[in-house]
């Protein structure tokens, strides 16, 4: 014993090793348990929708069985009919996405830079997002003509105003500190817009970005569906004309999946900037 443990009258002890800290079962994420739940919603009424069309409930002219639309839609795939509808769709769709969301952006960004233009525009923009883009359709037509072009305008003019108000309110709901700090650093204005500013705002951003995709989306198939001559749309509306109706719906299963698809990869985008901005 050392001579302290003989004043003390006591051994000293060493302190107990902390307790390793308990194990939490990891949860599934958020994401997972949506796809999830979509999927089983989806599979649950496939089943009732084959089992309805097999059993008689309703006639198969009607509304085919799932089983029916999938095989029709592996013979719209071996269709060149169907990749020349798909492509100029796709085409539409891609340039009125591009055209949407730069001119968006640039909306967003003049109406944040200047806030009286912005405060001019905006109940304009609102009341513009209500009314349906297909009014517009033969004012196009008169102007432009039946084509592609119009059918592309007037899908960017939906796809721009989603993108154009949630990048105008991310914008503004900087925290003036940011923009205080970036002063005090000396940065120009294209690093406080590239570095602080758009960063700042992009979880909003991308949420108009992704609207933005659904409506380029509707508005395309919709004007297709009016007047055009050509695309899935076009080609939907032409097969319920005569009365086609196992081929009009592995067309419109073609335009689901195609939306799922853009939905679920604007989702992923959407996610990682979020991670990225609280990591």
């Amino acid at each position: 014993m050392t001579d302290v443990e003989r004043k003390v009258g006591t051994a000293v002890t060493e302190p107990p090793e902390p307790a390793p800290p308990p194990r939490h079962r990891r949860r599934p994420s958020d994401a997972l348990v949506s796809a999830g739940a979509t999927a089983v919603l989806l599979l649950l009424l496939g089943a009732v929708l084959e089992v309805g069309a097999q059993s008689g409930w309703w006639r198969a002219s009607t509304m085919p069985a799932p089983s029916a639309m999938i095989a029709g839609v592996g013979k719209l795939l071996q269709d060149p009919q169907f990749w020349d509808d798909a492509t100029r769709t796709g085409l539409e769709i891609g340039l009125s996405i591009v055209c949407g969301s730069v001119f968006g952006l640039l909306a967003g960004l003049l109406f944040w830079k200047l806030p009286t233009v912005g405060r001019v525009f905006e109940p304009y923009l609102v009341s513009f997002y209500a009314v349906p883009m297909v009014l517009f359709y033969p004012v196009m037509i008169v102007i432009v003509g039946i084509n592609a072009t119009s059918v592309v305008i007037l899908a960017t003019i939906m796809a721009t105003i989603p993108v154009a108000l949630n990048t105008t309110v991310g914008l503004n709901g900087i925290r003036p500190v940011y923009l205080r700090l970036a002063r005090s650093l000396e940065c120009n204005q294209r690093q406080t817009l590239f570095q602080i500013a758009l960063p700042a705002a992009a979880p909003f951003i991308v949420a108009g970005l992704r609207l933005g995709v659904v409506y380029a989306l509707i508005g395309a198939v919709a004007m297709e569906f009016v007047t055009a001559q050509a695309g899935l749309g076009y080609r939907i509306r032409y097969l319920y004309e005569i009365f086609d109706n196992n081929a009009m719906f592995s067309y419109i299963l073609v335009v689901l999946v195609l939306s799922v698809l853009l939905t679920a990869l604007l989702a992923l985008v959407e996610r990682l900037v979020v991670k990225g901005r609280t990591t």
